[in-house]
């Protein structure tokens, strides 16, 4: 059956009826169903599809064979069907039968996860059609459980199938035994079976089959090219998957799992981390390698990924390190065993971030001598700025590194350039792209809201987007609140798209977890603090606490109480189990609230780009309240990561999206704002994705004006005036001046863009001179010059840069080892220079200042006394403005004293507001925010003031020194500044992976009430683990998580 406009027409009644309930319209105010139209009419025509279909795929040699598209897409339009008559509730007393066909239609449609989900909600029944309830049994997918299936007519022939099937998924036999027992099923049930039996029966038939073809006893013996003995003692486990979804069979296909190398598209919740899992054991068992390493671009997914390693992994001879971010040689005990010169003894997985990786490498390069496996995890990341430029020379130094017989994977998101990428990275004749973009997990629903009339409606499309397929009406209505401002006393108001993002999550809270995509931090605050402003105001809503876990409920309330203070707005916010998500919130918090999303303990985040950096945080609702990041557009391979994630596989079977900008869809037609809904239809379409370039070809592209205009420079000119930071306001001030009929408003926005920018290319740069000082140990200035020019050519610019922009290229990378022999001509300093991943000219001032003075560095014994001698030196090489365009001038040092003593964030805010800490704001002064401090402790301190102190560590101890009792005194003063805290066996607590300002300062204090003397978190563990039991007790379910790892 295709389904044609009239069968679309019934769908879209069916879809309208159960999105009226699920967001919750009283029945009186629901659209009527037209007269002469039954949508159940539709329910006969997808039966008999699912009916055509696994009866084909019951015979099929090969049941994994993909379908034919157009098969596909009816099954697809089955299972989308029968869920949507569910929502619905048009199948009065056939709830139990819909449930049952939609399960069955998910998982023949591969959409495995999304069968689970429905397969979860059938209750077991004694009594019945035991054909039906032998595929109830395959579709619940528990091989532990039995169910009895004795019958009249078939006799024991349906138990004997299951029982075969159990055995195999404990076994691995059974196959060619289970397969003539199918054949007899059918051929008894085609003689004597009623019409429902015969639809059941083919439709268990085909699902059994495709599970035994997807079973890992079969699957991961062959794609491995390792017998199935290898694999039995991991099988066999009950943590372990018993078959391979849909993406994991892919990789298989492609070779991954024997070890070929590749460039991975994946959708995200497709079984990205259990694919990981499966490479790592293949590549340990089959002997290929005893080192692997695994490399994110952010904190927090390298957490996540190490995490869920450690715990897949657990039981077997297999190491998960995931090592500190901390700059600091800390690493040496920890992987001592790869520092050798012959491989470990036992196999090793590292988890890291680009910078730490860098580090390592540059420090101890040894260490890469043994490295097997390279997964680069969100390998799309090369085009964000400086921290894309250290993970593409990060790439481009390793691929150089590594082995003919290594293998390298890079896990992206969706790109228009894939091929480019992975020949690239892997040579041309290992470069092969899996593409599994079309492998979506769970289908979507996108809706616009609209707003023309007195109450707003959502406009919902499913099949492209010339016009909406269904609406819900009436469910978008203002309430006036007293006691507020005019402005504020309408809820919600009309025109701000923050407020109908807010309303409509609010609308849906109780139907699953919702996420609200903002543009910016301060929006994402703004709807908290928007929250408890209408609450105070005595709005009449369940919240969303209603709907969350009480216990954890308090504990993050606790949790943010103890870092922030029981006034905060986000204290507040967590009373209401509102949450915010972005770049400025705390590690812990920020942890605790990745995993309470993910487990369903809270079910409510306002939050920026954050959510699609690769974090698994599944939510069934993302409210879009607009569509820029930051000052520009977000880029459609972001947004497609970011939608990604509504509609989590194995929890939902659909995710809806829903733009708040009513504006967006109701001036769709108007010449002047037509663009808006435009650029979301653009947002919305996978194939419109950017291909992946190069932060070093954006380095040297010209500064846009305008839409029409463009400053261009040369790279001389470029390095001139990185260097003359002091001219740089006079020069944004005068090309903003060049471009015409400019508002004061737009050229003072333009000067500030200019600025970022600029900053940017100089952060930029210096990482370039890092990686040349590094790789270029040559012994003249010439050479040392055609070297770069080599180097250049061995970058992704180059080979993504045309012949002009290659020549730019070449030509910079030739300049800026220039401008290194300039500062420092000896090689062997250049080289010593990389290891410090600063610029040349950074790490010369370093190394000057750290001889004047040496003698008074290494008679200090205290953080505080260590903060007051580099102060002078992290103020003139730090970029952070907050060093020199906050008053009064000692503002930035008190804070980094309170900071390093462990106080908190609340309590710095309150000193902060007492000093009447401000910052210069043109000629204006305006007082420091919250997140201007917090800004500053975090990035500023943490990671920026990090890496000068490592390059001064770097100066003044030997490697020996820096981990020895010499270099203590800075190594405890480096990780004081890193993480705010004042103690090591508080910052051990933290690294151990309680990393909450707040809770690893509690453990610390629960361990010395008992006594502990010590400073090893490890150690403590061991001898006091109850007490430290008692303070995560009252923390996020993420920290007992963690406490249960160990």
């Amino acid at each position: 059956m295709k389904a044609g406009s009239n069968s679309r027409r019934l769908f879209g009644i069916t879809r309208s009826k159960g999105k009226m309930y699920e967001f919750g319209l009283d029945e009186s105010q629901h659209l009527r169903v037209p007269e002469g139209s039954d949508p159940l009419q539709l329910f006969v025509m997808t039966i008999a599809t699912l009916g055509d279909v696994t009866g084909v795929l019951a015979e099929l040699p090969h049941p994994l064979t993909p379908l034919p598209p157009e098969s596909q897409a009816e099954l697809n339009f089955c299972a989308s069907f029968f869920d949507a008559v569910l929502d619905s509730g048009f199948a009065q007393g056939l709830e139990r039968t819909t449930l049952l066909l939609a399960s069955a239609a998910y998982y023949v449609a591969r959409r495995p996860g999304s069968s689970l989900v429905l397969a979860r909600r059938i209750d077991y029944r004694a009594k019945g059609n035991k054909v039906e309830h032998f595929l109830q049994w395959l579709l619940k997918a528990d091989w532990s459980t039995y169910w009895p299936l004795d019958d009249v007519r078939y006799g024991s022939l349906l138990t004997s199938i299951s029982l075969s099937v159990i055995t195999h998924f404990a076994e691995g036999t059974q196959l060619q035994h289970i397969e003539s027992l199918l054949k007899i099923l059918r051929s008894e049930v085609y003689k004597m079976g009623s019409a429902e039996e015969l639809l059941y029966a083919d439709v268990a038939i085909s699902v059994c089959r495709m599970r035994l073809a997807a079973s890992v006893w079969s699957t991961l013996p062959h794609y491995s090219g390792l017998s199935a003995d290898y694999w039995r003692p991991v099988i066999q486990r009950g943590r372990f998957p018993k078959e391979l979804w849909p993406s994991q069979l892919l990789l298989g296909a492609s070779g991954i799992y024997r070890g070929a190398s590749g460039l991975i598209q994946m959708p995200t919740s497709a079984g990205k981390t259990r694919s990981i899992e499966l490479v790592l054991r293949s590549a340990f068992m089959s002997g290929r390698t005893r080192l692997a390493v695994v490399v994110a671009p952010f904190r927090a997914l390298c957490h996540e990924i190490a995490l869920s390693l450690r715990q897949d992994l657990a039981g077997d001879d297999i190491k998960v390190n995931e090592l500190t971010d901390a700059l600091q040689i800390d690493f040496v005990e920890q992987i001592a065993e790869l520092l050798g010169s012959a491989p470990p003894s036992t196999s090793n997985v590292l988890v890291l971030t680009p910078e730490k990786f860098l580090y390592v490498l540059r420090q101890s390069p040894q260490v890469f001598k043994h490295v097997g496996l390279v997964v680069y995890d969100e390998g799309h990341q090369f085009d964000t700025g400086w921290r894309g430029i250290t993970y593409e020379l990060l790439l481009t130094e390793i691929k150089g590194l590594l082995s003919d017989t290594s293998q390298t994977l890079l896990i992206s998101a969706v790109m228009q350039n894939p091929q480019a990428i992975a020949s690239w990275l892997m040579g041309a004749d290992k470069a092969q792209v899996i593409d599994g973009a079309t492998l979506l997990p769970t289908s979507r629903s996108v809706a616009f809201a609209s707003w023309t009339e007195s109450l707003g409606q959502l406009m919902f499309h499913e099949n492209g987007y010339d016009r909406e397929d269904y609406f819900v009406p009436r469910i978008i209505k203002e309430a006036q609140l007293s006691g507020l401002k005019a402005d504020s006393a309408t809820f919600p108001t009309r025109a701000k798209s923050s407020d109908v993002s807010l309303y409509l999550g609010l609308r849906v809270a109780g139907k699953g977890s919702v996420a609200i995509f903002c543009g910016t931090k301060l929006i994402a605050n703004g709807i908290a603090k928007r929250a408890v402003q209408i609450a105070e105001a005595g709005y009449n809503t369940i919240w969303p606490a209603a709907y969350a876990d009480p216990e954890e409920v308090s504990a993050l309330k606790t949790t943010i109480e103890g870092n922030f203070g029981s006034n905060a707005l986000l204290f507040k916010a967590a009373e209401l189990g509102i949450y915010t998500h972005h770049s400025n919130t705390p590690q812990g918090i920020r942890l605790a609230l990745e995993h309470g999303m993910q487990q369903g303990l809270i079910n409510f985040i306002a939050c920026t780009s954050t959510l699609a950096q690769g974090v698994n945080l599944p939510i069934r609702y993302l409210i879009v309240q607009g569509v820029n990041q930051g000052a520009g557009l977000v880029k459609v391979r972001d947004f497609q990561n970011l939608i990604g994630r509504a509609g989590r596989a194995g929890m939902h079977t659909e995710g809806v999206v829903i733009f708040a900008d009513s504006t967006v869809w109701d001036r769709r037609t108007s010449w002047q704002e037509s663009w808006k809904f435009q650029n979301a239809v653009e947002l919305l379409s996978p194939d419109r994705a950017e291909g992946v370039t190069s932060s070093l070809l954006l380095l040297l592209k010209p500064f846009a004006l305008s839409r029409t205009q463009e400053w261009r420079f040369s790279g001389e000119y470029l390095l001139d005036l990185i260097d003359n930071e002091a001219e740089w306001e006079r020069w944004a001030q005068h090309v903003a001046n060049t471009v015409p009929r400019l508002i004061k408003k737009k050229k003072d926005e333009l000067e500030k863009t200019l600025l970022r920018s600029l900053a940017e290319r100089k952060k930029m740069t210096h990482t370039l001179e890092s990686y040349l000082m590094a790789n270029c140990a040559t012994i003249s200035t010439t050479a040392f010059e055609q070297r770069a020019g080599e180097l250049a050519r061995d970058t992704l610019a180059y080979s993504l840069a045309s012949a002009e922009e290659a020549g730019k290229l070449e030509e910079y990378f030739r300049l800026v080892a220039r401008r290194i022999e300039s500062v420092e001509s000896s090689p062997v300093k250049q080289a010593f220079f990389g290891k410090t991943l600063l610029g040349a000219k950074q790490t010369k001032r370093i190394e000057t200042w750290s001889d004047e003075h040496r003698d008074m560095l290494l008679t200090l014994d205290s953080v505080d006394a260590w903060l007051t001698a580099v102060w002078p030196l992290l103020a003139e090489l730090c970029d952070s403005r907050f060093f020199r365009n906050v008053e009064p001038v000692d503002a930035g040092f008190q804070l980094a004293l309170l900071w390093m003593s462990g106080t908190s964030y609340g309590e710095i805010f309150r000193e902060a507001v007492q000093m009447q800490v401000k910052k210069k704001a043109g000629k204006l002064k305006r007082k420091v925010s919250d997140d201007d401090i917090i800004q500053f402790l975090e990035s500023s301190l943490a990671f920026d003031c990090s890496l000068i102190l490592a390059a001064l560590a770097q100066f003044l101890f030997t490697p020996e020194d820096l981990i020895g009792d010499p270099g203590a005194s800075l190594a405890h003063f480096q990780k004081s500044l890193k993480y705010g805290l004042p103690d090591t066996l508080s910052m051990s607590a933290f690294e151990a992976g309680f990393a909450d300002r707040f809770i690893s300062q509690a453990i610390r204090d629960a361990l010395l009430q008992k006594g502990y003397g010590g400073s090893s978190f490890n150690e403590a563990w061991k001898i006091h683990l109850s007490a430290i039991e008692q303070v995560i007790k009252a923390t996020p379910a993420y920290f007992k998580y963690v406490l249960s790892s160990y």
